[in-house]
């Protein structure tokens, strides 16, 4: 029951952070292809169109690894020319996020070789809050995980 109401309130917040307004979108577009770049910068890789430069899988192996530290493997294509190889790279990045047991909720590798900028976004933002976010409150010790620590410095 605990894990689906924080699921529950988990979308709900991505709902909210992902709204259907355009300035809005473009202001997340921006700020979350400034962070992916600054973490690319370290394989000498830039993202100029989220959209675009996701749908191959290859900027989000790169990212994962930057992130997490860790290798994908090489169970993905380095130079993908056919949309089955592409495809294989993004269900590549979602099983190794489902391994590092990042929750990915109401998407999946289709919507990122589409180039679904809502859900894409929602991606990016699940990577930020796990790999940023929630590796800066693991430190903190007012308890409850990092979601709720978050909230509470919000509120504070």
């Amino acid at each position: 029951m605990t894990t689906q109401v924080n699921e529950d309130e988990r979308q709900c917040y991505l709902d909210d952070v992902i709204s259907e307004n355009v300035g809005w979108i473009r202001i997340q577009e921006k700020t979350f292809k400034r962070w992916m770049n600054e973490h690319l910068k370290h394989r000498k890789l830039e993202v100029e169109d989220i959209t675009e430069d996701l749908n191959d899988g290859l900027a989000l192996i790169n990212l994962l690894e930057v992130l997490s530290h860790k290798s994908i493997g090489r169970h993905y294509t380095k130079k993908p020319r056919i949309n089955a190889q592409k495809m294989e790279n993004i269900v590549a990045t979602f099983n190794f996020m489902k391994g590092e047991g990042i929750k990915i909720v109401n998407i999946d590798s289709t919507d990122i070789m589409q180039g679904n900028m809502k859900l894409t976004l929602g991606l990016i933002w699940t990577l930020i809050f796990n790999y940023q976010i929630a590796a800066n409150l693991k430190d903190v010790d007012s308890g409850g995980g990092p979601k709720k620590q978050l909230l509470n410095k919000i509120t504070q």
